[in-house]
């Protein structure tokens, strides 16, 4: 083992940061693509890590057993992983995955309560609005919403959350959630990828409608109308939360995409966008591949393959 071991996944960590805490002079379409790709590929990173020091780690107090391991699982030098680096790879390999399944499990159950409750308004006088992603799925909304907004606040509301169905932000909410449970230092990152998702919404509702500052003002009276959250856990849950998968999306930065919208419309990327998306998926895969030892998995596989023939 050397300190190579370790290169790939601090690079992703570091990127991952950066990315976390800076605003991107992008649409926010390729703002979300960017981060969504980085947040996923850097929680791979870290669980390949450390699974692949805990296989090597086991290897060191079994030695008779690695001879049942692949060899490109196992370090080339053979060298003996120490207890204070295999240890703590270990747990924190086994805690990422459960917090992982955790995630997805709770994920999973939002979505289908939802699902269920897409087949008519939710009971509710707060103006909620979801995309419920899925074959059964659609635009959820409240009674409050339907009874407190016009017909072209309504109109608004329904491009916003269907630009959220037709480009399947779900994945991109789940990516960043998913890796946002795995690590912590993700979490500012996964908080700029939903305020990127909710923006590229935004311009698409305001591309739709035409009228920026109607996006603007409906998105203001929205959030306004909510109730505040709770003090504390003392205080319990609110009387009507909003239900779904989508509640990623309600609330993210108000008041930063009341300020775009009111703003000069971002440029399309047309060009910029997917050059910087393909370099950076290339990068990001890479290390991750490295992390996982693909290269040598599949050196391992056509040597295989030669012997056979």
């Amino acid at each position: 083992m050397t300190w190579f071991t370790f290169m790939p996944l601090a690079i992703m960590l570091a990127l991952s940061s950066a990315l976390g805490r800076t605003r991107l002079p992008l649409h926010p379409s390729w703002s979300a693509r960017l981060l969504a790709t980085t947040g996923a590929m850097t929680a791979v990173a870290a669980l390949g890590t450390g699974i692949f020091v805990a296989i090597n780690y086991a290897a060191t107090l079994a030695p008779s057993a690695a001879a049942h391991v692949p060899e490109w699982a196992l370090f080339g030098d053979d060298a003996p992983v120490p207890a204070v680096v295999g240890i703590p790879a270990t747990v924190l390999s086994a805690a990422g995955l459960l917090a992982a399944a955790r995630a997805a499990a709770s994920w999973l159950d939002e979505l289908r309560t939802a699902r269920a409750q897409a087949r008519e308004p939710l009971q509710t006088e707060v103006p909620i609005a979801v995309a419920v992603p899925g074959r059964h799925g659609g635009v959820l909304l409240s009674k409050g919403m339907l009874r407190t907004f016009t017909a072209t606040e309504l109109h608004v509301v329904f491009q916003h959350e269907s630009s959220h169905l037709r480009h399947r932000h779900h994945r991109y909410a789940a990516a960043g959630a998913l890796g946002a449970a795995v690590l912590r230092p993700l979490r500012p990152l996964n908080e700029r990828l939903r305020l990127a998702v909710e923006r590229w919404a935004d311009e698409d509702a305001a591309e739709a409608t035409g009228d920026r500052a109607l996006v603007a003002r409906t998105i203001a009276k929205a959030a306004l109308a909510h109730p505040p959250p709770p003090a504390g856990p003392a205080a319990g849950r609110p009387a009507e939360p909003p239900a779904g998968p989508a509640i990623a999306f309600a609330e993210s930065g108000v008041v930063e995409r009341v300020e775009a919208l009111l703003g000069t419309p971002p440029d399309r990327n047309a060009v910029t966008g997917p050059l910087l998306f393909m370099g950076n998926g290339f990068v990001t895969s890479s290390l991750t591949a490295a992390t996982l030892q693909l290269d040598q998995a599949a050196l391992s596989c056509l040597l295989a393959l030669l012997a056979l023939r």
